[in-house]
């Protein structure tokens, strides 16, 4: 898949399905030091992903200080030819100056597919942990 240089970030592209509605997410950021994968809850409340009682809350941790997402498992995400099914993924608000970004792809999606990030050709793919 395609990995653009924006505003001197890695940004990418991601197709997520939930209860049979699908979403087309740009902007999202390849974030190796992200524990887990954040999708902005406003981007994907147009296909009905919102906070429920039941919901996983999650406390993350970062350079701005703690803050609460809730977590819901998606039918999948396709990241370039890549599928996941059936994964969690974290939902959360991002602060009011943050307008150029719609999300995070972080470890939990990059190591669980071994992902391969060629900067020099600027594309991720799905490694062959065979030969790493």
């Amino acid at each position: 898949m395609q990995i653009n240089y924006i505003n001197g970030l890695l940004q990418t592209s991601m197709m997520i399905y939930y209860k049979g509605r699908s979403l087309t997410i740009d902007n999202l950021v390849i974030d190796t030091g992200a524990a887990h994968s954040l999708l902005s809850s406003d981007v994907v409340n147009e296909i009905g992903i919102k906070f429920e009682n039941g919901d996983k809350l999650i406390r993350n941790f970062g350079i701005g200080g703690d803050e609460y997402t809730f977590q819901k498992h998606v039918d999948q995400i396709k990241i370039g030819d890549l599928i996941l099914k059936n994964i969690p993924i974290d939902f959360g608000i991002f602060h009011e100056d943050i307008i150029y970004i719609n999300g995070l792809i972080g470890l939990d999606i990059l190591k669980s597919c071994n992902m391969v990030i060629d900067l020099q050709h600027m594309v991720m793919y799905a490694g062959d942990s065979d030969k790493i």
